[in-house]
């Protein structure tokens, strides 16, 4: 059983790795995408081919779209029907639900991406109509005032989100010191489960030092006590 569970928890390494890569990935090209479209809205000189989007960009980003959905469907399943269930010992439950948070945070990781997405979308969208209008119809001055206030609310949206990114940064920096330490603390359950009596052992050296400190304490206070007798006897 043990043997099974290490070969599925392997599969289920390979696929986070994958699923990581990717979602990167995606989020570096949907904060490209996201950054061209407020450049356009604000009226800035800067291009697509200076903010690094090719036009390869967006069938990367539809690829990965299609490919994301797919790594999370295969490692929900391997770890709800693969690695939860062949998990016997705690150690092995402990792995099992750690991979289940981590399916999680990854998860919303990807939907964060698709709602910068697809709100980058509809700003393109809505500022490409109004162009359109623009040149079909002359200048709007009323159109123009809009327009000035919502570049207005746009940047003050994007010192938020530079707030909000540098927040997302180190929660993400937490989470990979989370998942170091319960890797560790897995480590540790695993090796006091496997090796009976570690744990009285390890109880056996703190009594047995606890005891020690006892008596060299005692010692100290008797010098202590005789160097004052002897002092002012």
């Amino acid at each position: 059983m043990s043997g099974s569970f290490e070969s599925v928890k392997r599969e289920a390494v390979q696929l986070e790795r994958q699923l990581e890569d990717k979602i990167a990935r995606f989020q570096q090209l949907t904060q490209k995408w996201s950054a061209a479209t407020h450049s356009t809205d604000l009226g800035n000189s800067l291009n697509r081919a200076e903010l690094g989007l090719t036009e390869n960009s967006s069938e990367a980003i539809a690829s990965l779209q299609i490919e994301i959905p797919r790594l999370f469907s295969q490692l929900h399943d391997v770890i709800h029907g693969r690695l939860i269930p062949a998990a016997a010992l705690p150690s092995q439950r402990a792995v099992g639900n750690r991979y289940r948070d981590i399916w999680q945070d990854l998860r919303s990781d990807y939907d964060k991406s698709l709602t910068v997405l697809r709100r980058a979308k509809e700003r393109h969208e809505l500022l490409a109509g109004a162009a359109a209008s623009s040149s079909d119809d002359g200048r709007d001055p009323g159109m123009e005032s809009l327009l000035r206030e919502r570049n207005h609310i746009n940047n003050s949206m994007n010192a938020a989100a530079s707030v909000i990114g540098q927040a997302e940064s180190v929660r993400q920096d937490l989470r990979w010191q989370g998942r170091s330490l319960r890797s560790a603390g897995t480590l540790i359950n695993a090796i006091t489960t496997n090796i009976p009596g570690l744990n009285g052992l390890v109880e056996q050296i703190r009594r047995r030092r606890s005891r020690d400190d006892q008596i060299v304490a005692g010692v100290i206070a008797s010098c202590i006590v005789f160097t004052l007798w002897y002092l002012f006897g």
